[in-house]
């Protein structure tokens, strides 16, 4: 079994409509060898604000402005405005070479509102293959 890294979102995190907001950083992740497979997920449970639409989730590396590894590019309300939901991330990072100290960086950004919408709690995580 490879090694695993977790981080918990900042709760209470405010989302503006249409700005991507960092909800987790995930730092120190160290790899045993270049091309090790990193397996990425990411949870938050969020209140969307008036008129929301939809959220998209993404998983960055080092900072908001990291390459992305991956995205849900658009997870449709499955509750009514201003009631809590849950939406997860899944995602593979195979980084070329060894990881020393790497940073991810789980973000969301609410879409079509008018209203702040807020991440309650969330996590990030990390496992290394073997």
């Amino acid at each position: 079994m490879g090694a695993s890294y977790f981080v918990n979102a900042a709760p209470d995190t405010t989302l503006t409509n249409a700005v991507e907001t960092v909800v987790a950083t995930l730092t120190g992740v160290l790899s045993q060898r270049g091309g090790q497979k990193v397996e990425l997920e990411g949870q938050v449970n969020v209140t969307a604000g008036a008129t929301t639409t939809a959220f998209v989730l993404r998983i960055r590396e080092d900072s908001l402005t990291g390459n992305l590894v991956d995205e849900i590019a658009t997870d449709t309300l499955a509750t009514a405005v201003g009631s809590a939901e849950d939406h997860v991330i899944h995602a593979e990072h195979t980084p070329t070479g060894e990881l020393s100290n790497k940073t991810y960086v789980l973000t969301v950004t609410q879409t079509g509102g008018s209203g702040a919408g807020t991440v309650n709690h969330g996590f990030l995580r990390a496992d290394l293959t073997p």
